[in-house]
């Protein structure tokens, strides 16, 4: 069996593994060393790479791997490039790697993962579902099954709205299976598209092909009508499929949708049910603890999380919540001390954002930074996420320069990272460059045209620092569509209704963000309507009190200056 071959039918069980082993067979130099001729060779450059690997210049690494790549048309130096850059954060170098290594070995189902979820991040639904069905092999993928795997993989992607889009398109263009539509369902829910998720699970129950997929697809049916805010029926729905199979996995996702539902009392007495048929279990108690968390009883939640750290299990799970608690009840130092010790995996992220910002309030902004660049050392694949957070370090303490080059660092391997478009874009408007603020925002909506955020950024930008009101206007009205409930966005439509001259409807929007987002900013907007028409003593009223609460805010400070000064 040839190379290809192996590797088509193998790729969509495992990503190449960053640390695989290596052979250095760069191209033959054409002329001697000391020649001022000489050109290195694809060896040169992996042993260039290599070497500031090991020194912790991964950076360097990534580009030296990627020009020994483009120098040799061995797929084995692609693959390596491709996974070093793709492990550290280095997007736009591992796209490039990937390409390379696809032009080497077309049929390569590896090669075709890494470029689809890089495509992904990018916005690229096109070329992501061109490359995901290059993935599954063409027209004639392997087995239904191979959606699930790549669904799985896709599913890591924080675009979840994108990947439902190119899972959504792949299974429009081949036979329905149960695998697919349960693919499709699953990305659905993540991504917010409800009645798609609700439409396609219901499909994987009708499959006559469906029976290994009949429990996922029926506890998918009960989360969607739980997002939808569907209580009574989603509890309803589960108790009939507890009584029609009384397993714990069953049990335990009802007892999870009773603490959804805010009924945690009775979420606890299913749990105290389980416990009895089927014994203490760590999952069991997890999930209890989870519940006493989410119902504010810190004490009870503290006794649990701490009895699976000391046994052993959940631990990452464990330490972050204790930190958590730690937080809520001002045992800072507590706090700080065990989200240090949340170990690698998913929670990790967030309880260094955590424990960054402990230290911020109570040391200072240089601790801050100073913890960032341990952490940068010592998990070196989130490098570019330890900038992200050092820039919002900055921004914070007013030294905005200096996070405009920081979050420009991490864009250098990132060009097409919506987030940090956007907070590059926030940032320049906050200095005063607006032109570029708005190419940022705008390249934003372009990679994310349908992005609440980006859509409500951009348009709030054109509608507070422009004439630009109609334009502005369609987006945040596009922008309030996606995302109708949240307060920022609502704001966004109230402050260009009133950068329009029509007040009543402003005031009326307003109103409803400042009820749901009491922000200095929303009452400076809202006391602006006011003023204009004619309730000065309310407006002025409603700005010394958010004063009161954040007096720096610059937004409100501008406002009041012009009004009461």
């Amino acid at each position: 069996m040839n190379r290809t071959t192996t590797a088509r039918r193998g790729g969509l069980h495992r990503l190449a593994s960053a640390g695989l082993v290596l052979t250095i067979c760069g191209c033959a130099a054409t002329a001697p060393v000391d020649s001022p001729d000489y050109v290195p060779g694809a060896g040169y450059h992996m042993v260039m790479a290599e070497i500031a690997a090991q020194r912790g210049r991964y950076p360097t690494a990534a580009e030296e791997y990627l020009e020994g790549a483009e120098r040799s048309d061995d797929p084995e130096l692609a693959q390596r490039a491709t996974a070093f850059a793709f492990e550290f954060g280095f997007d736009d170098i591992a796209l490039r790697a990937a390409r390379r290594w696809a032009h080497l070995e077309p049929d390569n189902a590896s090669a075709q993962l890494y470029i689809a979820r890089l495509l992904v991040r990018r916005g690229d639904i096109g070329g992501a579902t061109d490359a995901a069905r290059r993935a599954l092999g063409g027209e004639s993928p392997d087995s239904a099954a191979d959606y699930l795997l790549l669904a799985g993989e896709l599913g890591q992607e924080a675009n979840a709205e994108g990947v439902t889009r190119v899972l959504t398109r792949l299974a429009a263009q081949a036979p329905r299976s149960a695998e697919m539509d349960l693919a499709v369902a699953r990305a659905a829910l993540r991504s917010g598209d409800l009645e798609l998720a609700l439409e396609s699970a219901y499909a994987v129950q009708a499959a006559p092909d469906a029976e290994d997929f009949l429990a996922d697809a029926s506890l998918l049916v009960g989360r969607v009508l739980l997002a939808q805010g569907r209580d009574s029926a989603a509890l309803e729905y589960m108790a009939r499929l507890v009584e029609s199979e009384p397993s714990l996995e069953f049990a335990l996702e009802n007892a999870r949708f009773l603490a959804a539902a805010q009924r945690p009392a009775e979420s606890l007495q299913e749990l105290d049910a389980l416990t009895e048929r089927f014994g203490e279990r760590p999952d069991i108690e997890r999930l209890r603890a989870l519940v006493y968390f989410d119902a504010g009883d810190n004490e009870a939640a503290w006794d649990v999380f701490g009895r699976l750290l000391r046994e052993g299990v959940f631990v990452e799970e464990a330490l972050f919540y204790l930190g958590a608690i730690s937080e809520r009840e001002g045992r800072s130092r507590q706090a700080a001390e065990l989200f240090s010790r949340v170990p690698d995996g998913s929670y990790l992220m967030p309880a260094q954002i955590a424990l960054t910002r402990l230290i911020e309030l109570s040391e200072g902004d240089e601790a801050a930074l100073g913890q960032l660049e341990e952490f940068a050392r010592a998990y070196p694949r989130l490098g570019v996420e330890a900038e992200r957070l050092r820039a919002a370090v900055l921004q914070r303490a007013g030294r905005k320069a200096e996070a405009r080059e920081a979050i420009s660092q991490a864009l250098r391997y990132r060009s097409a990272d919506v987030d940090l478009l956007l907070a590059r874009g926030t940032l320049l408007e906050q200095m005063d460059d607006l032109p570029a603020a708005l190419a940022d925002l705008r390249q934003a909506v372009d990679l994310a045209p349908d992005g609440a955020l980006a859509l409500n950024a951009y348009g709030y930008t054109l509608a507070n620092r422009t004439s630009r009101l109609a334009e502005a206007h369609q987006l945040i009205r596009r922008a309030l569509e996606r995302d109708p409930d949240n307060a920022a966005i609502l704001d966004s439509y109230g402050w260009v209704l009133f950068r329009e001259g029509r007040l009543a409807e402003a005031r009326s929007y307003l109103q409803l963000a400042y009820s749901g987002l009491p922000d200095p900013e929303v009452a400076a907007h809202l006391g602006e309507v006011l003023w204009q028409q004619g309730e000065r003593d309310r407006a002025r009223n409603l700005w010394e009190e958010a004063a009161e609460r954040a007096p720096d805010n610059e937004a409100l400070r501008e406002t009041m200056g012009r009004h009461l000064d």
